[in-house]
């Protein structure tokens, strides 16, 4: 079994377009999305902010606030005009605020014309920091891989236009989730995979393979989502944007948000399962189409394992406070996992999972019949143990069998038409019998296979 690299291309071309013609038909009314937005930013106007004294007033005895809750007074120079504003606030952890952070002050106007304004912290300014890690992130994929590590961040920066000038906004102008989920992921892992690793036969596999089990995973996803009974809105953010925007299915929401979280981990599988058959196929030329494919999916297994087990765990510590809440609650361990704030977590890891297992076995049926196909040292495409098989329909005439022959170190060794001989192996080399010589061999080449002498 064995297919073209130009054939997947067409495929992968195929896939292109779809997703093209799908965003198309998806693409967001920017218009009725900025008349959802605008009234909502509009409320919260935030100031940027930094705390120059924090001056604690006493322990705060309150219902609903942990034991360690304070009361503290805060001064904060603000960053536009450099006025300092006084304002009270809560310190739930006891040790929150500190001189020097850089905060985001929510105001308040009072509700009569006389009355100073309120300030209250909203959140902590984070994009210095955030940036600064992203950057040590980026010399360092860079130091280590070079341009290939350098095409990975376009790749990874294409993924996030697509998600924030796609995605976000079709779902927020009400398009159907499920489809702009795939139109979506389609289209990023795709770019992702060929500006990371080029274009060439495993990143053609394994770009194949993953579209593939990318729609698998949503038909999945849709199934165990209504199985379940999840209706989404277990999660706080998901009720806010379905209060503050409205027409959101929050169902559809939470299934896009299952296959965009899969999307990494499943192009790192079909990409290492792809490259490492054809690795094998480098390896051991001649191994035939089931022995790479088995030896494949020895190494696949492994990885499998491992990915699963990043799954759970990752989706475990994104849960770890609230499963805090449920072991020192009065709730039993059961009901706690089967509510749905703990079972949407449970069902991301299970769909994600049975997502990567289809992801293995497809990439490496794929990918073995590609590499099958591929030449052999420059040559022509291997089919089975020998050479090219011939054409559908015609049998090997005698050139084919002494050209092959002539490409074969030992052609008795292995094939039944009859035996050479180790003298018979050796052409003469004596400058002035050459054309004897060529003859001679022919000759022999020819009983060896059992083949009519013409020369008769």
């Amino acid at each position: 079994m064995a297919i073209t690299h130009r054939s997947l291309l067409v495929i992968v071309a195929v896939l292109v377009v779809a997703a093209a013609l799908g965003a198309v038909a998806l693409w967001p009314s920017f218009g009725r999305v900025r008349q959802q937005v605008e009234p909502v930013s509009a409320d919260r106007s935030l100031i940027d902010a930094t705390i120059v004294d924090v001056e604690p007033v006493g322990p705060m005895d309150q219902p609903g606030l942990p034991p360690q809750a304070r009361s503290v007074v805060l001064t904060a120079r603000r960053a536009d005009n450099g006025e300092t504003v006084v304002f009270a606030a809560v310190d739930e952890s006891g040790d929150l605020y500190h001189a020097g952070d850089r905060v985001r002050l929510e105001r308040f106007d009072s509700p009569t014309e006389e009355g100073p304004a309120t300030y209250g912290v909203a959140d902590f300014r984070r994009g210095p920091a955030l940036i600064a890690v992203a950057a040590l992130l980026a010399l360092a994929v860079v130091v280590l891989t070079r341009w290939q590590g350098l095409r990975a961040l376009l790749g990874l920066g294409l993924a996030f236009g697509v998600i924030v000038g796609f995605i976000v906004p079709a779902l927020l102008s009400g398009q159907r989730p499920l489809a702009v989920a795939l139109v979506g992921c389609v289209a990023i892992v795709v770019a992702m995979q060929y500006l990371s690793h080029g274009v060439k036969p495993p990143t053609t596999a394994a770009a194949v393979a993953s579209a593939v089990t990318l729609a698998v995973t949503l038909a999945l996803g849709a199934w165990v989502v209504d199985l379940a009974s999840l209706t989404g809105l277990a999660e706080q953010k998901a009720r806010l944007a379905n209060v503050q925007i409205g027409g959101i299915s929050v169902q559809g929401l939470l299934l896009a948000g299952l296959v965009v979280g899969t999307l990494g981990v499943l192009a790192d599988v079909t990409m290492t399962q792809s490259t490492t058959v054809f690795v094998l196929r480098r390896d051991d030329p001649g191994v035939g189409y089931r022995a790479l494919v088995g030896r494949a999916l020895r190494a696949g297994r492994d990885h499998v394992a491992a990915t699963v087990n990043t799954l759970f765990l990752a989706y475990a510590g994104a849960s770890l406070p609230l499963l805090i809440v449920f072991a020192t609650g009065p709730v039993a361990v059961g009901p706690a996992v089967t509510g749905e704030v703990v079972a949407v977590e449970v069902v991301r890891a299970l769909v994600g999972s049975l997502g990567l297992i289809t992801a293995v076995p497809l990439t490496t049926l794929l990918a073995a019949a590609l590499a099958r196909g591929q030449p052999r040292d420059g040559g022509q495409p291997t089919e089975g143990e020998g050479g090219s098989l011939p054409a559908a329909g015609s049998s090997p005439g005698e050139d084919d069998l002494v050209g092959a022959a002539l490409a074969s170190p030992a052609p008795g060794a292995d094939r039944g038409g009859g035996h050479a001989e180790p003298g018979d192996a050796d052409q003469p080399d004596e400058p002035g019998h050459a054309e004897a010589d060529a003859d001679q061999w022919e000759q022999r080449l020819r009983r060896s296979y059992g083949l009519d002498d013409d020369s008769r």
